[in-house]
């Protein structure tokens, strides 16, 4: 196990240095959930008897998922963005380049963008509509995408909520309402799962506006 961790290392590490990255394979053969876990990593390999160290940090990876972001190859944005959500918070620094892509000419890196800001904890006001709008997208991998994005929006919110204005509360919990109805009259099946959580939350934001 340990190898393959220092050979994706070495891997990313030779590419990023060659300006390489700009590639959706990069994406698809190299970013997984378990792998971007990892803070830092250092491989080392020998090439021609010379002893070679590459280091790569998140830091590095999110600078390069932003350039892939502007990508003129589309797949390559859309999994850029993907693989930036998939990173959570520690992709905090992408939001500024995720906001432009909403505005993106492919509905899908639009659609991605949306995801990855809500599973980021970044500022969804922009992006609720679109995460709204891709649940009756037919693309099933979109629509769970965004139903599990906007049940992550929902729980931020809820562990927040003390700290809402009642203003910014009384929009929270029209905008999930509006998302169960949104869901509720979608022609495809959103996993009960995700509904049951939204729905938890936005009880919760009513408890919580009560006491106020």
């Amino acid at each position: 196990m340990k190898s393959n961790y220092s050979n994706f290392w070495l891997k990313f590490a030779k590419i990023f240095s060659y300006r390489f990255a700009s590639t959706t394979s990069i994406i698809l053969l190299y970013f997984s959930p378990l792998i971007l876990n990892i803070t830092a990593a250092s491989a080392q390999t020998s090439e021609n008897g010379i002893q070679q160290t590459g280091i790569v940090s998140i830091r590095d990876i999110v600078s390069t998922l932003i350039q892939i972001l502007r990508s003129k190859d589309t797949e390559a944005r859309v999994n850029a963005a993907r693989a930036l959500g998939g990173m959570g918070i520690q992709a905090k620094i992408a939001e500024p380049a995720l906001m432009v892509a909403l505005n993106d000419n492919e509905s899908k890196v639009r659609y991605t963008a949306a995801t990855a800001l809500a599973n980021i904890g970044g500022d969804t006001k922009s992006a609720l509509p679109l995460l709204q709008e891709a649940l009756q997208n037919e693309s099933k991998w979109i629509r769970n995408d965004a139903a599990s994005a906007l049940s992550n929006f929902a729980l931020n919110i809820q562990t927040q909520s003390r700290s809402l204005k009642t203003k910014e509360l009384n929009q929270v919990i029209k905008d999930l309402e509006k998302t169960l109805e949104v869901i509720r009259k979608s022609d495809y099946k959103i996993s009960p799962q995700v509904v049951k959580s939204i729905n938890n939350s936005l009880e919760s934001l009513k408890r919580e506006r009560l006491r106020g």
